[in-house]
């Protein structure tokens, strides 16, 4: 997650993925790389997501790129008139905050947000619609981490008029006039449709008995004797870890179970199929004149006591993080005659935000670091994605969170103690 975050991010994984391989650690247990291992789980995208409905000439729009298309820095025609946010916080978490903003402002544009909360980006909605939490719906759990499949029942029942996404989108397909009985079923039908139960990882496993046991093991092979490549058997089109990509050889592509399975209209920018160093978009060394201006980098992770900006809004979880703050080296904080506790301003040409400063060596000289998931807060009004630069790394069109420059200066005459951070 942290490492895809500046413009040569997805090559840098592509040459560490290719480490195993080169060394022959693939052929043993715990021998390679692990990503989020959804590809385990015999899901069928394709039912879920129905890209056959997707009428040809479709317009994909990254949502890393929304506050261009909102603003018409994007060119679109028509311009995007409507907007329905759901599962997502863009205003908090996509990157060039202010632009973002300034695209959700437009007269012309009836925004929509289902959440549970009046979140940053909800207060730009036209209409909030009421979502269900976790514990009000069903739903087959796609893990980040292992390899259980988990049914998730509900344990009460969702207050007023409070609906999962599934039964939001059943009914604007009817107000709609869409007919097709995909959308007569409920949400447990939805669920046995989704998966592929006949798939030797779900052998012994249905629906039926994850309502009795609520979770199970993929039949994938035990920790102790899993191998899964040890003949091989890689999911690319040769069946091999290919160091020279054949799919990068095509350009750029988003891989399509990250856009509704729609393969068309990918970036297709140039790509080197093979795995090579992309130097920043902004680095004293890649960009020596903005530098000048903005001498310090910026990385933002992701809190601890936040699920990216969930929970950001509970005080017992605000109680751990505390308020938005900025990590500086104890040499870069005397340079601008910065203490420990003050308020200090971050910006770039992009945007700014504040906070106060935590004096300390455990970031390195030239680099500062703040938090994302905050909401906006009392001290500016702003969070750290304001200062985001709004492009994409190379390989995969992520968005480049680590990949800016700044400048941090004192905030005359404002002073506010920083809380003591959990754990330090």
């Amino acid at each position: 997650m942290a490492i895809e975050r500046s413009r040569g991010g997805g090559q840098a994984i592509r040459a560490i993925t290719s480490l195993p391989a080169l060394v022959g650690a693939w052929r043993h247990v715990g021998g390679g790389t692990m990503e989020m291992p959804i590809w385990e789980f015999p899901t069928l995208f394709d039912k879920i997501c129905m890209p056959e409905w997707i009428p040809e000439g479709t317009r994909v729009v990254n949502e890393l790129d929304l506050g261009m298309a909102l603003t018409g820095e994007m060119e679109l025609d028509p311009p995007i008139k409507s907007l329905f946010v759901y599962n997502s916080n863009p205003v908090s978490q996509g990157p060039a905050q202010a632009k973002t903003m300034a695209g959700l402002l437009r007269e012309d544009l009836f925004t929509v947000v289902s959440d549970h909360f009046v979140t940053d980006t909800a207060r730009f909605a036209d209409l909030v619609l009421p979502a269900t939490m976790q514990a009000e719906q069903l739903d087959i759990m796609v893990t980040w981490g292992h390899l259980y499949i988990s049914l998730n029942q509900p344990a009460i029942a969702p207050p007023g008029e409070a609906v999962p996404n599934s039964e939001l989108f059943r009914r604007l397909a009817r107000t709609m006039g869409f007919t097709d009985d995909y959308w007569d079923r409920t949400d447990e039908q939805m669920l046995r449709d989704f998966h592929d139960w006949e798939a030797p990882a779900l052998q012994g496993i249905t629906y039926d008995s994850l309502k009795e046991t609520g979770w199970a093991r993929l039949n994938v092979g035990l920790p102790h004797e899993r191998a899964p490549h040890a003949e091989g058997n890689f999911p690319t089109p040769s069946g091999k870890c290919e160091f020279r990509s054949s799919l990068a050889e095509g350009g750029n592509f988003v891989v399509p179970v990250w856009r509704s399975m729609y393969d068309r209209m990918q970036p297709g920018d140039p790509l080197d199929p093979l795995p090579d160093y992309v130097p920043p978009f902004e680095s004293p060394g890649s960009n020596p004149e903005l530098a000048k201006r903005y001498p310090l980098n910026i990385v933002s992770p992701k809190p601890h006591a936040f699920l990216n900006s969930q929970y950001a809004n509970a005080a017992d979880k605000q109680d751990v993080q505390g308020d938005q703050r900025v990590w500086i080296h104890p040499e870069d904080a005397a340079d601008r005659g910065i203490a420990e506790g003050e308020i200090v301003r971050v910006f770039n040409d992009r945007g700014s935000f504040a906070g106060p400063a935590v004096v300390a060596d455990i970031v390195m000289q030239g680099l500062v670091m703040a938090n994302v998931g905050h909401w906006q807060n009392k001290a500016s009004g702003s969070t750290v994605n304001t200062i985001t630069l709004d492009r994409h790394n190379q390989l995969g069109n992520a968005g480049v969170y680590s990949d800016n420059l700044v400048e941090v200066e004192k905030v005359v005459g404002s002073a506010l103690a920083a809380e003591p951070v959990a754990g330090s």
